[in-house]
């Protein structure tokens, strides 16, 4: 769809979009316990506040930047946001770098959202209680990054002159939008891989685990090659396997609503997909749907970065657009039960991606992981050169991450955690992270970080 018609198209219809970033992360003490105390007063009502609110808990914060033309404005404005949040907290409380909990006490009472007491708070008050007895407070703690994005429409008229003819604008923007979805449930494997950075818990989420973990330091606890503990099914994921249609956007609606009325979910904001359909009008989600088509997608799959600030690097985001850019080049080759074939390769990755030996499946055959990324790899690389993006170096340093394991995200953190622990490490991080905000209040300063468990110097300009 896009190497076709490389005349046609420039860096800037293929790079440019909308894109929005919720960051997600748990206030904590100086003991790396959860903070008990309220969403700090200086940000405001949760409810009026579109950019520093909370998410499930009172001690979770979540930050969400305005809708940004570019990865590199997106980027600042979080930065901005993560900023303010820290300048916000406690003088003895900090921001927890880490996708998964952190020391959570036997007998602790996690406190939902506090809202206020019109029919809003109320209702979204309600909806949490439901969520804490249907899955517990500590997978409710769980933090991530929730990528939002869409293509221009300059580049999305382009494709449709020369690919649509046969349909309406509206109805080949949804098909695009559903073949990256598709796609990215097949392929999401690949970013876990390189993405991945929840590969060990503390002592205290054991109890969640459904297999036998290998203690790898004190109170810290990891499966052999585990990459995220967020994306395995010892982290936040529905009851049971929720299998939509992605044929259509009617179809996606229907079989929807089907776990709704079979009270499998309570809602459609509770189908935890790793990809989601956005609606214009969130009020009226399915409806909007239907009448006006896929307004954007949400890739919810992305853990925190612990060496990074602002819990994603400017290079993660880029790594992640040439990857959907790969996934609406790619081809779609339908197999029966396509869904449970990526959903085991997504497990397979989250628990032992770091193992050499590992094989997947593809289209009922088993693969080996490393041969098969490779080839994904080759292909993003020939988009890359194709339109001058201008991402050797990133890509490079990717195949050298599979190559050897150890120089992953994921790898990195539990050969540091093995130096110290689970809680040592973060809490290290969360300082080290706050204390230098303290010593550069202005953005554009030059601000002292950890970067792959080496010390450099990250810009937040």
């Amino acid at each position: 769809m896009l190497l076709e018609l490389k005349e046609k198209l420039t860096v800037e219809d293929l790079y440019h979009g909308n894109f929005g970033i919720e960051r997600e992360g748990l206030r904590v003490t100086q003991e790396g316990k959860l903070a008990d105390t309220p969403h700090p007063e200086v940000f405001g009502d949760k409810l009026k506040n579109p950019f520093i609110t909370t998410d499930f808990s009172e001690s979770q914060i979540e930050m969400i930047t305005p809708v940004c033309q570019t990865i590199n404005q997106v980027h600042r404005s979080l930065a901005s946001l993560y900023h303010q949040t820290i300048k916000g907290l406690q003088r003895k409380e900090y921001l927890w770098p880490q996708s998964m909990p952190c020391l959570l006490e036997e007998k602790q009472v996690v406190a939902i959202a506090h809202f206020t007491s019109d029919e809003e708070g109320r209702a979204l008050m309600a909806y949490r209680k439901l969520l804490l007895d249907k899955y517990g407070a500590k997978k409710q703690l769980i933090s991530g990054i929730h990528y939002n994005f869409s293509f221009s429409e300059t580049l999305l008229k382009k494709l449709f002159l020369e690919r649509g003819a046969s349909q309406s604008y509206q109805l080949f923007k949804d098909q695009v939008y559903l073949k990256i979805v598709r796609q990215y449930l097949r392929y999401r494997w690949l970013l876990i891989y390189f993405l991945g950075a929840s590969p060990v818990i503390d002592t205290s989420y054991l109890s969640e685990c459904k297999a036998p973990l290998k203690q790898i330091a004190r109170d810290s606890f990891s499966y052999e090659g585990a990459i995220s503990f967020r994306n395995s099914s010892d982290g936040y994921q529905n009851k049971v396997p929720i299998y939509v249609d992605y044929k259509d956007v009617k179809s996606y609606v229907r079989s929807l609503q089907t776990y709704i009325d079979k009270q499998t979910l309570f809602s459609y904001k509770e189908f935890y997909s790793p990809i989601r359909l956005k609606a214009r009008n969130p009020q009226r989600f399915m409806d909007s749907l239907k009448q006006e088509g896929i307004s954007y997608l949400e890739i919810r799959s992305i853990d925190l970065n612990p060496f990074e600030p602002l819990g994603i690097s400017k290079t993660d985001l880029q790594f992640i657009h040439l990857f959907i850019l790969f996934l609406l080049e790619s081809e779609e080759v339908e197999v029966e039960n396509w869904q449970q074939e990526a959903n085991f390769n997504a497990e397979q990755i989250a628990r032992e991606g770091r193992c050499s030996s590992l094989r997947l499946k593809r289209r009922d055959e088993e693969v080996l992981m490393t041969e098969w990324a490779l080839e994904i790899l080759n292909k993003m690389k020939q988009i890359n050169d194709t339109f001058g993006l201008y991402q050797e170096a990133m890509m490079d340093q990717k195949v050298n991450q599979l190559r050897y394991p150890e120089e992953t995200i994921s790898g990195k953190m539990v050969e540091l955690m093995r130096r110290s622990s689970y809680l040592d490490l973060n809490l290290s991080l969360a300082r080290r992270y706050k204390d230098s905000l303290k010593h550069h209040l202005v953005l554009g300063k030059r601000v002292k970080t950890v970067d792959l468990g080496k010390e450099n110097e990250t810009c937040l300009n």
